[in-house]
């Protein structure tokens, strides 16, 4: 499933995205991205997979700008996601080794920024991510990783 978002809907996502960067780091929430983009770029990525995500499934994404640590993306059909969105077409599914446990369902985004398209690759429980045989580390740190093809197929 690809998600297009529109230019309005990128503005938004921008302003909100900031918003977040801005309140978190005030808040003295410590940013712990591992890859080279800024906090904000990150931040930025996420709302763009949360937001498409929740599009989709016609449900309200949680746009509040408050410190927090843990939690959930949002809630659909009684379950709890986490949307993990990256910009590489052969992105992994990764979760870090501390437990969230307002989580019970990870779904994977793969996100085109110029193009302002989000497409869904597949989903899995918090369960099956966390096993024992599915860390690995990728350069930053061991933690949970799934292929693709691991992933369960959205219908």
């Amino acid at each position: 499933m690809i998600v297009t978002l529109s230019d309005i809907e990128m503005a938004t996502i921008n302003i909100l995205a900031n918003t977040r960067t801005l309140v978190a780091r005030g808040a003295g929430v410590v940013d712990k991205k591992i890859g080279k983009q800024s906090g904000v770029d990150i931040d930025i990525d996420g709302l763009m997979g949360e937001y498409a995500f929740c599009r989709w499934h016609n449900i309200f994404p949680d746009l509040i700008s408050s410190p927090r640590s843990g939690s959930y993306d949002c809630l659909l059909q009684g379950k709890r996601f986490d949307i993990k969105t990256t910009r590489y077409k052969s992105g992994k599914l990764l979760c870090t080794k501390k437990d969230n446990p307002d989580v019970d369902v990870y779904a994977l985004a793969i996100i085109d920024p110029k193009l302002s398209t989000v497409e869904f690759k597949g989903y899995t429980t918090k369960q099956n991510l966390r096993q024992d045989e599915n860390l690995k580390d990728l350069g930053h740190g061991e933690g949970y990783c799934l292929e693709q093809s691991q992933l369960k197929k959205f219908k």
